[in-house]
């Protein structure tokens, strides 16, 4: 398969273009074209779209064009666009289903909360201490924690870190990752042990973003951005902890009890 820096324009339309139809905007078209290649692995998920300008070479469309396409794959959460990086193939395509954290409030004509695809990216168990310790109240080395990048409306991601009990709940601790891509792993804990969250506690603070965090979401180590902590019960007992990383953004959050 191709990479951006060689793909022809024969190969790119030849291949994925479809037919001109009457009454058919050409962004429209455009998009479909993009949508059919990356369907068809010529871009493969978490891979970097060519730059606008040579979008507009490699498909014969003007630049407003090929931009006006980008921003409704965008928002169709196939792409996601990231200032001064670039376009890349989405890498969760599902919408995490009824978020109760990290709700960030649409604008009029938008969705009431605005969409989250989440990427997982690494889970492991951890011996190290911390305030999910506090809250869990468990041994080292029994708390597994997940990693993942979470893509807001295809707009900006953040860095989330989701901490449980392994023996509480081995099936998602031992879940292959594929499967937890797109899943809400708040109800999915909530469902193993058949007990939903009945409190929650959330805390907001102004941080310096760790390196792991904004190596994930695109900005430099040590931007000030909002850290969202927030800790579930099940009934009597407490379910997880969560650590949210936000860079700036021009988004509101909602940070009232769900």
């Amino acid at each position: 398969m191709n990479t951006q820096g060689n793909i022809t324009p024969s190969e790119l339309m030849d291949r994925y273009a479809h037919p001109g139809l009457p009454g058919v905007a050409k962004y429209a078209q455009l998009r479909e074209t993009l949508t059919s290649a990356i369907r068809g692995g010529h871009w493969k998920p978490g891979s970097q779209l060519p730059a606008e300008r040579e979008l507009a070479r490699l498909t014969g469309f003007s630049l407003g064009t090929v931009q006006r396409a980008l921003r409704e794959l965008a928002d169709q959460g196939l792409l996601v666009r990231t200032q001064g990086s670039g376009t890349y193939v989405a890498e969760g395509r599902a919408a995490i289903d009824e978020p109760m954290y990290l709700r960030f409030l649409g604008e009029p004509g938008e969705p009431a909360f605005l969409p989250l695809y989440p990427k997982v990216l690494a889970r492991k168990r951890i011996a190290e201490r911390g305030a999910w310790s506090e809250w869990l109240r468990e041994p080292a080395g029994t708390v597994v924690r997940i990693t993942r990048r979470i893509s807001v409306n295809g707009e900006f991601h953040l860095f989330n870190r989701f901490y449980f009990s392994a023996a509480r709940f081995p099936g998602i601790a031992s879940a292959p990752l594929s499967t937890l891509d797109g899943a809400n792993l708040k109800q999915l804990l909530a469902s193993e042990v058949n007990v939903p969250v009945t409190k929650v506690r959330q805390r907001v603070s102004l941080t310096k973003l760790p390196e792991d965090a904004a190596a994930a979401v695109g900005v430099k180590p040590g931007t000030r951005g909002l850290l969202l902590e927030s800790a579930a019960m099940g009934g009597r007992e407490p379910l997880y902890f969560l650590e949210s990383f936000i860079p700036p953004n021009e988004r509101r959050l909602d940070v009232s009890a769900p």
